[in-house]
């Protein structure tokens, strides 16, 4: 069996960190290891991650606050698997997502990553407020589009033209939990852009599949949890959005810029001047 490593980079997480761990230790069928990676947490995350008796848990405490990304890399770095998965800190897996993703890759050698689907769930009306109507209205019919137009091997061709749909605003693959990917990609060794707080995972997923077709499954892999203190919520202000997705198209447009058509390039172009002008109204 290839060997999974799950990197759970985590902060300010004792609500929620139990239950993740516990449904990581979970997965069967598949060898795997744990790498709980805290931001130098200032509650009980490091206590409750530490409480595991378990030899594939492995506990990497920081002496000062990385951010996001940086915390990110760092999880990443103590992988030692052949796929890694960065699990989020407050997210629930299936007891086969390893399993299911993993065999994916094996089956599909040149397959930079493998996805699957996921359920929401809001832990309080806070978040509900702030992102009820994306993850509950408009999400899901987003995604049934794409679903419906892509096949268990998806080119770069078409994970491109499938992401142009929406000129790169909209995060098609999802949340990092419920994705595998490959640990030796040019893209993981780069690591993941510490100017990016809400759309870094998309970025990362862009270098992934821009010349390496990618894999899916239909199978629900597990549950994608909001709330108050999670980042999602934390980063849904507009003007955050317009920052990071400035940011975006930029490398979008150097990334892709070889595959892109006429009518590609225009549309990416013009999106980028309109969401330029949006945060010099804002502020942004």
């Amino acid at each position: 069996m290839s060997l999974v490593s799950f990197c759970v980079p985590t902060w300010n997480a004792a609500d929620h960190l139990d239950r993740s761990i516990r449904s990581l230790l979970a997965q069967r069928n598949v060898d795997f290891e744990i790498h709980v990676c805290d931001d130098a947490s200032q509650d009980a995350t490091l206590r409750i991650a530490e409480s595991f008796d378990d030899s594939r848990l492995h506990v990497h405490a920081s002496q000062g606050r990385l951010g996001l990304a940086g915390n990110w890399n760092r999880a990443v770095s103590f992988a030692t698997g052949d796929y890694v998965c960065l699990f989020g800190q407050d997210d629930v897996a299936s007891p086969d997502l390893g399993a299911t993703l993993s065999r994916l890759l094996d089956a599909h050698p040149d397959a930079s990553l493998a996805f699957g689907r996921r359920s929401f769930a809001f832990d309080d009306a806070a978040s509900r407020d702030a992102l009820g109507y994306f993850f509950e209205v408009l999400y899901p019919g987003i995604l049934s589009e794409f679903y419906a137009a892509i096949d268990d091997v998806i080119p770069p061709d078409l994970m491109r033209k499938q992401a142009m749909r929406h000129a790169f605003e909209i995060n098609l693959i999802g949340e990092p939990s419920f994705v595998l990917f490959r640990r030796d990609h040019p893209a993981v060794e780069a690591g993941f852009d510490t100017a990016m707080k809400q759309m870094v995972d998309w970025e990362f997923y862009t270098r992934l599949f821009a010349s390496n077709p990618i894999v899916q499954t239909e199978t629900n892999l597990g549950t994608y949890r909001l709330h108050a203190s999670g980042a999602s919520t934390g980063n849904a202000a507009q003007e955050t959005h317009w920052a990071e997705y400035d940011h975006l198209l930029k490398l979008v447009e150097q990334r892709f810029a070889e595959a892109l058509s006429t009518e590609e390039r225009d549309r990416l172009a013009e999106r980028h001047r309109e969401i330029r002008r949006l945060r010099s109204e804002s502020g942004a």
